[in-house]
């Protein structure tokens, strides 16, 4: 799991401020996470997710500056009271923008929360934003999230807001909204070239640089794709910039590997020294997305985890998952269809690891595909796959189910990417 720089680093105690603080329920008639509220006014908006305040009934005059809590908005280089003035990354200047008319909408006043009040590394206090609309409060990072503005940016202290976030922002993509438009900046570079993008945030064993990578594959059957200068990122700042000459072929894929390495071919390396994308499936509610933008800035392709909404997959019903915890320990998947289904960008799905299949992992009608836990990979064959674990990892009961479960992949222009999942958990099931 990637350690989360930005949220959570110190706490922040705030100076008391009598009947302008308070606690109680996050979200209002609800039970459960308890969060501390304080009013304040907005003096200044700094970026899409950064405004500045003076809190309500602190008796001074200090200036704080507020980070939102979960979102992330793209970056803005040029700062600037006037909207003319401001200039950045494409759809920065449209996240600041739609902050400040919701914040002059509730006349500059707004609600901050939390439920561990932090401050990040650059001494802001982190916090959930809300502006008064309508006669209640509306928590301006979900505004954000439903229009696109933002990208999900989990938390892994403050997590009430994580799934609302996480779906929201599904939902955006799904509807091309904002930063999810590909060509809303500018008409791009090669624009009906279909892209896909798939992580690797789990590997099998413990977490390393090592083990995650990114996956860039050209789906055209005929064009090559011209890389250089397109970036990816995951919801941090963190971004890597493919060099000047990168082509991708059709149908070939080029892996950028979150550690350091010798870059050369089809593989690339980030060269960082942490893990990069939170892990899904515990109750904080975690997840992540890596995204692909080209030089103009628009949004091309990108992956989001766990799925939420729109989760079906071309290969739904036609795979069957088992798996046979006892010695040798392994895991067959068959094909039940009258079709070949290629299982690359698929990942079998074991105890919280993901284990990602090869190019080349077709299986024909009526065809499996066994895969070992242990032994060695030198005895691969095109039907057997080994894993070489040290350990056993199949759990003795309840894993024997044929269901599937996917992260919500999109690629350019709306396709959607094969579900990057396969389960052997009874409980697996499909998203949305």
């Amino acid at each position: 799991m990637r350690a989360s720089l930005l949220l959570a680093l110190s706490l922040a105690a705030l100076p008391a401020g009598g009947a302008e603080a308070s606690s109680g329920p996050c979200f209002p008639g609800h039970s459960g996470a308890s969060c501390q509220f304080r009013s304040a006014t907005v003096t200044s908006i700094n970026d899409g997710d950064t405004v500045k305040v003076d809190l309500n009934g602190d008796r001074s005059r200090r200036i704080y500056s507020i980070r939102f809590r979960a979102v992330q908005a793209m970056e803005l280089r040029r700062y600037g009271i006037r909207r003319s003035r401001r200039g950045g990354d494409c759809h920065a200047v449209a996240a600041a923008n739609r902050v400040e008319d919701l914040i002059r909408a509730a006349r500059n006043r707004v609600r901050l929360s939390a439920q561990q009040p932090s401050t990040d590394h650059d001494g802001r206090l982190v916090r959930w934003v809300a502006v008064r609309r309508h006669g209640r409060w509306q928590d301006v990072g979900e505004i954000l999230m439903r229009e696109g503005h933002a990208l999900w940016m989990a938390s892994i202290t403050d997590t009430a807001w994580n799934q609302r976030y996480d779906l929201l922002g599904q939902r955006a993509a799904q509807a091309h909204r904002n930063l999810w438009n590909p060509s809303s900046c500018s008409p791009g570079p090669q624009q009906a070239v279909p892209i896909r993008l798939w992580a690797i945030s789990d590997p099998l064993g413990r977490d390393t640089p090592e083990g995650e990578w990114i996956k860039v594959q050209n789906r055209s059957a005929t064009e090559t794709l011209q890389l250089g200068g397109w970036w990816v990122r995951d919801a941090m700042l963190r971004r890597f910039t493919f060099p000047a000459g990168t082509t991708v072929a059709p149908g070939a894929t080029v892996t950028l590997h979150v550690a350091s390495g010798a870059s050369g071919g089809s593989e690339f390396f980030w060269g960082l020294r942490t893990t990069v994308f939170e892990n899904a499936g515990d109750d904080r509610r975690l997840g992540d997305g890596a995204y692909l933008f080209d030089p103009q800035g628009d949004l091309r392709a990108w992956m989001l985890y766990p799925c939420l909404t729109a989760c079906s997959d071309p290969y739904e019903g036609a795979l069957e998952v088992s798996a046979r915890p006892r010695q040798p320990e392994q895991v067959t998947i068959r094909n039940r269809s009258d079709r070949p289904v290629d299982l690359y960008g698929y990942a079998l799905s074991i105890d919280g690891a993901t284990v990602p299949f090869e190019p080349g992992s077709v299986l024909e009608p009526g065809g499996t595909m066994t895969v070992v836990i242990q032994g060695s990979p030198d005895e691969d064959t095109a039907d057997v796959r080994h894993l070489g674990a040290g350990g056993y990892l199949l759990p003795g009961a309840g894993w024997a189910s044929a269901r599937s479960t996917g992260s919500c992949s999109r690629a350019t222009r709306g396709a959607t990417a094969p579900a990057d999942r396969l389960s052997a958990r009874h409980e697996g099931g499909r998203c949305g």
